[in-house]
């Protein structure tokens, strides 16, 4: 079983490191987390920036628990990335009502590692809330993941396929997420798609692809891709999408005509970030995740599509 590990102030030597030349912008927003590490794996701690629900009005106090709760993969090509990435998001999520987490995993760069262990990271972070979700305040059936690039592959991978578990994971807790919200993902991992190469092989990759295992009854997804993406093609999300709609699945496409790769990121364009996050909310209330905002019959908070 996996602990639940006190809240500390510091984090893990290796959480923060990227590739040279790479800025945190966000990096300041951790102070409004408490870190816990979810996992060690070979003497490295795995760390979780956890931002409890507040109010705008801190003299109000916070509802009461057991809450939904949102984790955030980072956007990488599982070589390197900023845990810090989503921090934006969490802090309006947390506004919301949500426990939001950001979670880290093991990468080339830091950890000499690929995208399976990437993998069974995600699974072993999914986990982890459930284990811990009275100590978190977590609703374990409200549980959403989300991420960028890779860390949406994470998201969708731990939704949808099996045999990526690490040896250390209590598997009687499931990892499968409540619902997805994905970011330029990486859906094929196949010859005609993305970052083959980082795969041991080519009959893993093809495992690992959430493009060529979808399936029935899976959980609902939206996905964010701009049309002009030259890492990611948008045409992969189209195809997915097509392919999950035809099992039944509840999976939702939101293209952003002309805009390219990261376009949703805070520090790259304020007004896309806003947009996805108001269409990120209408998602999450309409499944049940979020009551309506309380500003619903006034003037709306985020910009509408």
């Amino acid at each position: 079983m996996l602990p639940d590990s006190p809240p500390t102030s510091a984090a893990p030597e290796n959480a923060q490191s990227a590739v040279p030349g790479m800025i945190d912008r966000n990096r300041a927003l951790l102070s409004e987390a408490e870190m816990h590490v979810y996992k060690t794996v070979n003497g490295q701690d795995l760390a979780a920036y956890v931002f409890h629900p507040k109010n705008e009005d801190p003299s109000i106090p916070v509802a009461p628990g057991p809450h939904p709760a949102v984790a955030f993969f980072y956007s990488s090509t599982w070589d390197s990335g900023l845990i810090s990435q989503f921090a934006p998001q969490c802090l309006y999520f947390c506004h919301r009502g949500m426990v939001a987490v950001l979670f880290d995993y093991r990468v080339s760069s830091r950890h000499g590692t690929g995208p399976i262990e990437a993998m069974q990271d995600a699974r072993s972070a999914l986990r982890w809330l459930r284990i811990n979700a009275a100590a978190l305040g977590i609703n374990p059936d409200q549980i959403v993941a989300a991420g960028g690039a890779a860390g949406a592959q994470l998201a969708a991978s731990a939704a949808m396929l099996a045999g990526f578990d690490d040896l250390g994971d209590d598997t009687s807790t499931p990892c499968t997420p409540n619902a997805l919200i994905l970011f330029n993902p990486i859906l094929d991992t196949t010859r005609k798609g993305s970052e083959l190469e980082k795969f041991p092989a080519k009959a893993a990759a093809k495992a690992a692809s959430p493009l060529h295992n979808a399936k029935r009854k899976l959980p609902p997804m939206l996905i964010f891709h701009g049309t002009a993406d030259r890492v990611i093609p948008c045409e992969t999300s189209r195809k997915f999408c097509r392919k999950m709609r035809w099992r039944g699945n509840d999976c939702r496409l939101s293209a952003f005509d002309g805009c390219g790769h990261g376009f949703f990121n805070f520090n790259v364009d304020a007004t896309l970030y806003e947009l996805t996050l108001n269409a990120a909310d209408a998602f999450l209330v309409e499944k049940g995740f979020l009551p309506p905002p309380v500003d619903v019959d006034t003037e709306p908070r985020l910009a509408r599509i």
